[in-house]
């Protein structure tokens, strides 16, 4: 009876058991992490659904194998076993190490050992829980990167701190040079291009006169690259001519190149006029020609220059670019040198970025060059191939305007002429009256408001020297707004320009501004751009 009445139970605990082993096995098969029982023989008993996956197989092809054949002998040995032996002894233990998989390649995992004693207490088996952490590791990973890649930037700013620190002392020191440097400069100009009015042109004289004006006229721009560092000068843009600019910078690096640098120019059209400044577009030329040379290190290589006309819709089609001219120069300096590979060509054209040396290039060359380009409404693009060379292609707008006015049809005009530095003013005044214009002199107050006031001899322009003792911006002001007159004004002004100078020069009376040094030949182009 007893027995009878046993079996209901007996059934019912099996039936429980059922409902919990179906119950555990659900958790376990649904668990995200690789749950396996492991014994003293180092074979898998039980493994979950997860781990199944992992390993591309079902539980009946892995449960029965060693450790050795599912992770191989070398990761067993390291890796595993050592682990697995102290859980044996009755700790816990936790380790993170990386294991192939063939699910998913290459993993990291969080592994946990924790000890499965029986009854008695003895540890026959363990439990294994092996936790994916490749994400967090890959986050970690990320985040370190990261953090070096901002100590590098933070380092790299420091540096460009620094030297841009040294570029405003070089600055500071060139503007305390600039205001001496500028009258020798100008007292040099001034009688080198008078004798050379004087002087046939036939004459070896002639000759000689104008190899010291070139060499003024290098000294003036090196001047003006020095004061670029200290103040950014705004220029006068005028009508000038690609080729007469390009002509004077190819003869400047062929005699500055070394001798395994072969300078080649191919220049068919010699008209080809632009909107811009003259010293500007001959430091686009000059950088990217210097650029050139210093691609061919010490190989013997060949620059090769070429200027073409092409049409401002092949612009827009091949440059995908909205076009502000109907025709561009087109300046290709190509060169022979080790070229670049597509991850420096992204760069190029970064202020500070270089491919050169440490203390052998400040890497502003191509950034200059880009920026003005650009400002002049054009294009600067580039082609490179690793050892085989560089392309530049500069794209530039054709003006409309006179490229050479001559100033005859303004002779006999009148111009009121404030004068300064004695050497200076001698020699615009002969250079000014040899060109046939009536001359005002006026060197005080006085003689400014008279020369102003007479109907009669009203100028047609003033030429004011900003380093007069007598006369200053804001008597100038006054004597023209006592007059109500609209006489346009040139200002011949020192680098280092003061508060009362600026304030003139943003009156609107100022139509040109010049900075010292300046030539004869400019003191011309500004008369013929002022006088309508």
């Amino acid at each position: 009876m007893n027995f009878v009445k046993n079996i209901p139970e007996d059934n019912d605990f099996i039936s429980f058991l059922s409902k919990e082993k179906y119950f555990s096995d659900h958790i376990l098969n649904n668990s995200r992490s690789m749950i396996s029982v492991i014994n003293r023989n180092y074979v898998y008993e039980k493994v979950n659904t997860t781990f199944c996956n992992a390993q591309k197989g079902i539980a009946e092809s892995i449960v029965g194998k060693t450790l050795v054949d599912v992770w191989g002998e070398e990761t067993f040995r390291k890796n595993i076993k050592p682990n697995i032996d102290r859980c044996f002894s009755g700790d816990v233990v936790k380790y993170e190490a990386s294991f192939t998989v063939p699910q998913t390649g290459r993993r990291f995992f969080e592994v946990v050992f924790r000890p499965f004693p029986i009854e008695s207490g003895e540890i026959t088996h363990l439990l294994a829980e092996t936790f994916d952490i490749t994400d967090l590791k890959l986050s970690e990973k990320i985040a370190v990167e990261k953090e070096e890649e901002f100590r590098k930037i933070e380092h790299m700013l420091e540096d460009r701190l620094l030297q841009a620190q040294k570029l405003e002392t070089i600055g500071s020191l060139a503007g305390g040079i600039a205001h001496d440097f500028n009258n020798i400069l100008a007292t040099i100009s001034g009688y080198s291009e008078l004798l050379q009015e004087d002087l046939p042109k036939s004459s070896p004289s002639h000759q000689k006169v104008a190899k010291i004006l070139t060499a003024v006229s290098k000294a003036r721009s090196l001047v003006n690259q020095m004061l670029t560092f200290s103040r950014q000068v705004e220029q006068d843009k005028v009508t000038v001519n690609v080729y007469e600019v390009l002509k004077e910078t190819i003869g400047f690096i062929k005699s500055a190149a070394p001798k395994n640098v072969t300078v080649k120019s191919n220049i068919r059209n010699r008209n080809v006029p632009v909107f811009a400044d003259p010293t500007q577009l001959f430091r686009i030329f000059l950088n990217l020609l210097t650029n050139a040379i210093q691609s061919l290190e010490e190989r013997k290589g060949i620059i090769f220059i070429s200027i073409s006309i092409v049409s401002g819709k092949n612009v827009r089609e091949e440059l995908k670019k909205k076009i502000v001219a109907d025709e561009y120069a087109l300046i290709k300096i190509r060169d022979t040198g080790k070229g670049m590979d597509p991850s420096l060509l992204r760069r190029i054209f970064e202020p500070f970025f270089t491919t050169r040396e440490v203390g052998k290039g400040s890497g502003l060359g191509l950034s200059v060059v880009h920026g003005i380009v650009t400002e002049m409404g054009g294009e600067v693009l580039v082609c490179s191939e690793k050892e085989k060379g560089s392309v530049f292609y500069v794209y530039l707008p054709v003006s409309t305007g006179i490229l050479e006015e001559s100033v005859t049809s303004h002779k006999k005009r009148k111009i009121l002429f404030i004068d300064g530095n004695k050497h200076e003013s001698r020699i615009i005044s002969l250079a000014l009256e040899s060109a046939g214009f009536n001359l005002i002199n006026s060197s005080d107050r006085k003689t400014l408001f008279a020369a102003l006031s007479d109907e009669d001899s009203k100028p047609d322009l003033i030429i004011c020297m900003s380093d007069t003792d007598s006369i200053k911006s804001s008597d100038l002001l006054e004597a023209l707004e006592k007059v109500r007159s609209e006489i346009p004004c040139i200002l011949i002004d020192d680098p280092d320009i003061d508060f009362h100078e600026e304030i003139l020069v943003n009156s609107g009376i100022v139509s040109q501004h010049l900075i010292k040094p300046v030539s004869l030949k400019e003191i011309k182009n500004a008369i013929q751009l002022s006088i309508k």
